[in-house]
């Protein structure tokens, strides 16, 4: 299932490129992060005071869905249509959007960002990543552990 995300910054004037984020969450990267889940739970049996981890992830696409005025002509129309693909799914509303398997987005509208990594928590995962050229870093909305054991199944289930 493919997925995106809303990012936030602890920049307020956050002009990194990256106000969402795709993530293609196949039965392996969401088993990897359950497994990831169990061994920080494990972890925080044996010490309370561990709250969450950090792993190197390089499976997200942090984007911005609006057409750069840098673009050219031909880079225009598939920037338009990821746009408003997510406005009709209703990106506006929503931090978690299941869209379809053919949804891609364009390389121009792609931000280029350095030490991606997958946050995991004792109940979800969520990314983070800084910008290239930043002193910033953006962080995505959490993936419930609900969504990650549906997508290991490949169940269809309700996004929060």
């Amino acid at each position: 299932m493919k997925l995106v995300l809303k990012v936030s910054s602890n920049n307020e004037h956050c002009d990194g490129g990256c106000e969402l984020a795709l993530v293609d969450l196949t039965p392996e990267v969401a088993a990897t992060s359950l497994q990831r889940i169990a061994v920080l739970r494990e972890q925080k049996s044996l010490d309370p005071d561990i709250d969450e981890t950090y792993y190197w992830a390089y499976f997200v696409e942090y984007f911005s869905p609006w057409v750069s005025l840098a673009s050219t002509e031909e880079e225009v129309e598939p920037a338009v249509k990821v746009a408003n693909v997510l406005d009709e799914l209703g990106i506006e509303e929503n931090e978690v959007l299941m869209v379809p398997e053919s949804f891609l987005v364009p390389s121009c509208q792609i931000a280029a960002v350095e030490c991606r990594q997958m946050v995991v928590r004792a109940d979800c995962i969520a990314f983070t990543a800084i910008p290239k050229h930043a002193s910033f870093h953006v962080q995505t909305v959490e993936i419930p552990l609900g969504t990650l054991e549906a997508a290991v199944t490949g169940a269809s289930t309700t996004l929060v």
